[in-house]
């Protein structure tokens, strides 16, 4: 069990304290290890546990009943297996996706793999829809919202799975196959 990687993993802010106890490459290379598991979580340097408490208080980043969902074990004393083979895959995409066919995908990919994907969250690009969709999802639970308005940005979607035994190339085949173009 390696509980450190799992909170890394599951994280959506990470205090690092103490960095006045190290040096920048020191730093740098803790910040590196973290990166390696999870890319998208906000990394917020500290010193003596100070850290403005609006980064960290009643920002939504935990639902104990989604966890429940998850796993009914969650509250338990149980055995989990996590190592260093937690990795993050970032995927971008221009053009509008088929509603029909990312459910598609995302129920099959949840379905087969969602125990070895952990959290993936991102702002998609929807045909038909004048406002970013975003979703966050932890293992197979799926939940996402608007957005803001696409205005004149570029409509590009934006994915992070973060997990176990990710594959890159799956991963962006399935959601090309998603595109509103795609046959």
């Amino acid at each position: 069990e390696n509980e450190a990687v799992e909170q890394i993993a599951f994280a959506d802010r990470i205090v690092l304290n103490k960095t006045d106890l190290v040096d920048e490459a020191q730093l740098d290379e803790v910040i590196g290890r973290i990166r390696a598991i999870n890319k998208v979580a906000e990394i917020l340097p500290a010193q003596y546990a100070k850290v403005d408490l609006d980064k960290v208080l009643d920002v939504g980043a935990f639902d104990l009943g989604r966890a429940l969902d998850v796993d009914p074990a969650f509250l338990t004393d149980g055995e989990h297996q996590h190592d260093l083979t937690v990795s993050s895959v970032g995927i971008e995409l221009a053009g509008d996706l088929s509603i029909p066919k990312l459910n598609d995908w995302l129920g099959e990919l949840l379905s087969t793999k969602g125990a070895d994907i952990f959290r993936s969250k991102g702002v998609l690009a929807v045909a038909d829809q004048q406002n970013r969709y975003v979703f966050q999802g932890v293992h197979m639970l799926f939940e996402g919202t608007d957005g803001q308005p696409w205005g004149n940005a570029a409509r590009v979607s934006r994915l992070v799975f973060i997990g176990r035994h990710l594959d890159r190339a799956a991963l962006e085949t399935g959601l090309r196959r998603c595109l509103a173009s795609a046959r």
